[in-house]
C-alpha cells in the first residue's frame, strides 16, 4: 500500500472513531436567556399546579369536615327543638285535658243542680198529691213527733189542721192520753202536718218545714 493511501485511511479511520466516541458523550448545553426563562415558567406552573391541587383537596376536606360538623350541631338543634316542641305539645295536651276535665266537672254540676231541682219539683208534686189523696198522712208525723227524744215535758199538746183532727182522734186519742198529751187544733196548719208544744220546748212538723230541711239536706233552699 502506498503511503498517500495509507495515510487517507488513517484519516478516515480517525475522523470514524472522533465521531463514534463522541456521539455517546454528553452534548454541551449553551443554555440561553430564552431557556433559562421557559425553564423557570415551567417550574412555577408546576408549583402552581400543586399549589392549586393542594388547595382544592383541602377545600373538599374542609368541605367534608364542615358538613359533618354542621351535620351534627344540625341534628342537636333538630333534637333540641324536636324536644321542645314535644314538651309544648305535652302542655298543651295537659292543658287541654284539664280544661276538658274542668268543663266536665262544670257540666256534671249543672246537670246535678238540674237534677237535684228536678228532683225536688217531682218529689214537691208526689208528697202534695199524697197529702191530698191521703187523709192518714198526718198520723206517721203525728207519732214521729210523740217519739222525738229528747221527749217533750209539762204539759204537751199536739196541735193539727182541724179536718185531720177526726182522724187523730180515731187512731191516736188513746196513744196521746196514755203519754200524757193532749191536742188542739189550728187551720193554719196546712193538712198532713202538726206542731208539737210544751214547757220544756216545741216541735215543729209541718209540711212546709219538713220540705224546706229535706231541700237543705241535698243543699238547696227551695220553699214549700
Amino acid at each position: 500500500m502506498s503511503d498517500a493511501a495509507e495515510t487517507e485511511k488513517k484519516a478516515r479511520m480517525s475522523a470514524y472513531q472522533r465521531w463514534e466516541m463522541a456521539s455517546f458523550d454528553p452534548v454541551p448545553v449553551d443554555r440561553t436567556a430564552a431557556d433559562q426563562a421557559a425553564l423557570e415558567k415551567h417550574l412555577r406552573r408546576v408549583r402552581d399546579e400543586a399549589h392549586a391541587q393542594g388547595l382544592a383537596q383541602g377545600h373538599v376536606a374542609g368541605q367534608a369536615m364542615g358538613y359533618q360538623a354542621g351535620y351534627d350541631q344540625g341534628y342537636a338543634k333538630g333534637e333540641e327543638e324536636g324536644r321542645r316542641d314535644a314538651r309544648a305539645e305535652a302542655a298543651r295536651l295537659t292543658s287541654m285535658a284539664d280544661a276538658f276535665k274542668t268543663a266536665l266537672q262544670a257540666a256534671d254540676a249543672v246537670v246535678a243542680e238540674a237534677l237535684t231541682s228536678l228532683a225536688l219539683d217531682i218529689a214537691q208534686q208526689v208528697v202534695s198529691q199524697h197529702l191530698t189523696l191521703d187523709p192518714t198522712a198526718v198520723l206517721a208525723v203525728a207519732r214521729s213527733v210523740i217519739a222525738a227524744e229528747p221527749a217533750l215535758s209539762g204539759a204537751p199538746y199536739l196541735i193539727v189542721n182541724p179536718a185531720d183532727l177526726p182522724i187523730v182522734e180515731a187512731y191516736l186519742l188513746e196513744e196521746l192520753q196514755a203519754a200524757g198529751w193532749t191536742f188542739r187544733t189550728d187551720p193554719d196548719i196546712e193538712r198532713g202536718g202538726c206542731k208539737a208544744h210544751a214547757a220544756s220546748g216545741e216541735i215543729d212538723a209541718t209540711n212546709a218545714t219538713r220540705w224546706e230541711r229535706v231541700a237543705a239536706a241535698l243543699g238547696r233552699s227551695q220553699p214549700w
